[in-house]
């Protein structure tokens, strides 16, 4: 058969391949798989074969309770102790004391083409985190080893067949999350923010490993650039532990039938991607209350990772524009549910005083026409907030 025949029967599978794992929610929303993630799981699971562990990735767990996770790593086992896979797990080995995560290999992942093929489809922003040489020293320069041994193991373990053969099993997997995608919410976000995006990128990772138990799961949002603007992403795992069965066409569930932390990622995180590059411009004003920070109020949300001013004033803030957000949306219902849920069960105890200065925003958007121009009158308040106030109003 002449090369270019064969040429254009790859490029054809390869366009075919990525239409079965792409779903448009909305004009502007989107939901798909990405090759090159799932690569990187498949070969960071046999790396650890090596070096222990990485992140979630443990040599001594089974993942049965992720039919994919565990599928696949017995499926790639046989290349555990090849060339390629060895220096990979050298690379994570030296990555691991670096980056102590693997949100920033995706990241720049994100940013390549889909394996096999080689270069960038956008190119890589000058603050992505692995760029960062003092936060990150060297990891740039792994990375990009990394990423050309990935692609080394999606040919030669022919990683791209495999995603094909349980097509259905991804499939339903995508199934499953856009029943739950808040997708009518995000507009209301929008205009409660007073910003919009290009886009927004939903990604699902059923290859990547986490650690079993009820309400396990793992996600975090990037904020990609494109050509045409930024575009906030969200990139999570399964989140539902699925019962062992002989084969991975057995499966009638995938571990994303989940519509409470699917809602919950939907609103939340993209929260972040309208609050946090706000909050870079408000550092002296964060810095100044970091007294407000008390011991009591840290010992408070503890259960919720938060330790320090810095995290507690953005959380707040996303959790804010949740509950506002579901009040804009006219869902009383989901407006009350957030308000216990982020400030009596989670902890977020400065919540009552937040909403009572944000109906000034709300009531006067031609003043206010974005969230950010009103940031300065928000911790305006709060620098009127004395030590003693905060512990006040935290109820045990």
């Amino acid at each position: 058969m002449p090369k270019s025949i064969l040429t254009f029967i790859a490029f054809f599978l390869s366009l075919v391949i990525h239409a079965q794992y792409e779903k448009q929610l909305s004009k502007n929303i989107s939901l798909s798989i990405n090759e090159n993630f799932e690569t990187y799981f498949f070969a960071e699971k046999l790396a650890v074969e090596h070096i222990g562990y990485y992140v979630f990735s443990n040599k001594d767990s089974r993942y049965d309770h992720q039919p994919l996770v565990s599928h696949a790593a017995a499926h790639f086992m046989k290349w555990k102790d090849s060339d390629v896979i060895l220096k990979i797990a050298a690379v994570l080995g030296k990555l691991r004391p670096i980056l102590n995560d693997n949100s920033q290999i995706l990241e720049y992942l994100w940013y390549c083409k889909s394996f096999p093929k080689t270069g960038f489809k956008y190119s890589v922003p000058k603050d992505i985190a692995i760029k960062d040489p003092v936060k990150y020293p060297n990891a740039e320069v792994l990375v990009q080893e990394l990423t050309e041994l990935l692609n080394d193991f999606y040919k030669q373990a022919q990683v791209g067949e495999y995603i094909r053969q349980n097509k259905n099993y991804y499939q339903g997997a995508m199934k499953e999350a856009a029943k739950d995608i808040a997708v009518k919410s995000i507009p209301f976000e929008e205009k409660w923010y007073g910003k919009k995006f290009l886009g927004y990128i939903f990604i699902l990772m059923p290859g990547m490993p986490i650690t079993e138990g009820e309400d396990n799961y793992r996600a975090f949002g990037i904020q990609l650039e494109t050509p045409k603007g930024k575009m906030p992403s969200m990139v999570f795992s399964s989140s539902v532990m699925i019962p062992k069965k002989e084969n991975l066409s057995d499966y009638k569930q995938f571990g994303f039938d989940n519509k409470e932390v699917t809602k919950f990622l939907t609103v939340h995180e993209l929260g972040h991607s309208f609050v946090n590059p706000l909050l870079h411009d408000f550092k002296k004003e964060i810095d100044r209350d970091t007294i407000l920070f008390t011991p009591k109020l840290k010992k408070h949300l503890e259960n919720s990772y938060i330790n320090n001013w810095d995290n507690c004033i953005t959380e707040h803030l996303v959790r804010l524009g949740e509950i506002r957000t579901a009040k804009l949306m006219n869902d009383k219902t989901e407006e009350e549910r957030l308000r216990k849920e982020h400030t009596v069960t989670m902890g977020f105890v400065l919540l009552p005083f937040l909403e009572n200065h944000i109906i000034q925003y709300e009531s006067d958007r031609k003043k206010y026409p974005d969230f950010r121009s009103f940031l300065p009158l928000l911790f305006k308040s709060l620098d009127t907030l004395k030590p003693e106030d905060i512990d006040r109003m935290i109820v045990n």
